[in-house]
């Protein structure tokens, strides 16, 4: 007799969607942002201006480093985790469509402001 599957961990559910969402900012940004077709840049040029690209990385540092470590319950924690995820991938958005003089750097944010959600901190909603 085959014995029944073991079910998957909570934990694990963190780590993969902190996975698929660090790799998907990898692809989109190389499908949308390198393999595209090759065009003059247009939209804003001025730095301040691009720095607007910045504001939904620094608030999923305020939602990542304020916000997460004083949710205490796995399941209100979640969708905060995703929430803060998301903001920091908006960056790369704002850089391939309206900051497209500064899609590098803004990438490069994105990415960093997804990294900074590595869910080793997951570990105390779920105590082995």
């Amino acid at each position: 007799m085959i014995p029944p599957p073991s079910p998957i961990k909570p934990i694990v559910v963190w780590w993969a969607l902190w996975a698929a969402f660090l790799m998907g900012v990898c692809q989109i940004f190389y499908f949308l942002g390198i393999a595209g077709p090759a065009k003059a840049v247009h939209g804003p040029t001025d730095p301040l201006m691009a720095a607007l690209g910045l504001l939904p990385v620094a608030a999923s540092i305020v939602v990542r480093w304020a916000i997460l470590p004083r949710i205490s319950d796995p399941r209100q924690a979640l969708p905060v985790f995703i929430a803060g995820i998301a903001l920091a991938e908006a960056s790369c958005f704002l850089g391939l469509y309206l900051f497209p003089a500064y899609k590098e750097a803004l990438f490069a944010f994105s990415f960093l402001g997804i990294a900074q959600f590595i869910p080793l901190f997951a570990r105390r909603y779920f105590p082995s």
